[in-house]
């Protein structure tokens, strides 16, 4: 089995694996690199050699990591962000785009509302708010 260099990275790659990589290291620095050790069980000096280049491959442990999320499609997000399907996101845009080219204006919007509440028997005039 061969493994695969940051040369043999796509351009789009390689910026993923950038990208990562500062991700990764802010957030250490944001939670701090004690902390971040405390968490996974192992000295804070650990942390430190995983984000220094070593070994004959010259990159670190955390750029290696992103190296391989890269080779393989995935990324870093942040753990408050969601993930949709691009596809599904294409659909919904779609027809949200599709309902707001029958509205010639915000006022149409005000018109359907007021056309539900007089079928309800709710309408107020807007002079009577």
């Amino acid at each position: 089995m061969t493994t695969k260099s940051i040369t043999q990275l796509s351009l789009e790659q390689a910026a993923w694996s950038r990208n990562m990589q500062a991700q990764i290291l802010q957030a250490i620095d944001a939670t701090g690199q004690l902390v971040v050790a405390d968490c996974i069980g192992v000295d804070s000096s650990t942390i430190t050699k995983m984000k220094q280049p070593h070994g004959t491959a010259k990159h670190s442990d955390i750029e290696r990591l992103c190296h391989l999320l890269a080779a393989t499609g995935l990324k870093v997000v942040d753990k408050d962000m969601k993930c949709y399907d691009q596809n599904h996101v294409s659909w919904l845009y779609g027809l949200a785009k599709l309902g707001m080219n029958r509205s010639l204006d915000v006022d149409d919007f005000l018109h359907a509302d007021a056309a539900l509440q007089i079928a309800e028997g709710t309408y107020q005039p807007r002079g009577a708010l």
